[in-house]
């Protein structure tokens, strides 16, 4: 997928820095500009070339930037992800050159759209209403592996972490979601007390102990009181209001 060559465009002179700014010392870092708008990588590379320590390259099609990555010549690749193939060209090139740095390029700054990027490979962003200056901060934080993210766009993110986090936890024992009462039920049944006689014991309403067999049934994962109490048989712990959950 990734063959061809791209020649480098000219040196331009600018005032700004990058690497050298966040190296410490006199460096020139390489940026890789991939766009299938040619006038966007051109402007793009330009603006970036113009910086003293930076020399940039743009590439209108995925063999010319094969080509650029293939050089070694590239630290950072910035990948215009205005279209969505963008997010998949970039997942093949992330995993072909883990090496270089990719940033996506005019990404919509929301965070269905940063998880996305994130979720390619992709180390970092350029807004899609950032100004030159704001593109030149994102390399330097890049370069120290760092990342500006709007405040609703990190709290989509944490969000979604904790999601993730949900969905991958173990799943609990049966009987791990027992409420107090649940439990309180849960132990006069096995005692082969009635519903009426638990009601009486526990100052509920009939109808509520119902309700509560019901839900212990269901979190258990049984179909009849005989189960229900086989179960806590064989693990009294389940009854123990010790450990239910609020």
């Amino acid at each position: 997928m990734f063959r061809g060559q791209e020649d480098r465009t000219p040196h331009l002179a600018g005032a700004g820095g990058i690497a050298e700014v966040e190296r410490g010392r006199s460096s020139i870092l390489g940026v890789d500009v991939y766009s299938p708008v040619r006038l966007f990588a051109d402007g793009v590379a330009a603006c970036l070339d113009a910086q003293h320590d930076t020399r940039a390259v743009a590439c209108h099609d995925v063999q010319s930037l094969g080509a650029e990555l293939e050089s070694g010549r590239a630290d950072m690749v910035l990948v215009d992800v205005t279209d969505r193939r963008g997010l998949e060209q970039g997942r093949a090139l992330i995993h072909a050159f883990p090496h270089v740095k990719a940033i996506a390029l005019a990404l919509p700054e929301a965070a269905e759209d940063v998880i996305a990027c994130a979720d390619a490979g992709f180390v970092s962003y350029v807004p899609r209403n950032a100004c030159v200056e704001d593109m030149c901060d994102v390399l330097r934080r890049a370069l120290r592996d760092e990342v500006f993210c709007d405040p609703k766009v990190s709290g989509g993110l944490l969000r979604e972490l904790r999601r993730r986090q949900a969905m991958s936890a173990p799943a609990g024992e049966p009987g791990d979601e027992l409420t107090r009462r649940e439990r309180e039920v849960l132990r006069l049944l096995g005692r082969r007390m009635s519903n009426k006689e638990i009601a009486r014991q526990l100052c509920l309403s009939t109808a509520t102990v119902k309700n509560h067999v019901h839900a212990i049934l269901t979190k258990l994962n049984v179909h009849a009181r005989s189960e229900a109490l086989a179960r806590l048989q064989a693990d009294p712990m389940i009854g123990d209001c010790s450990f239910a959950r609020r």
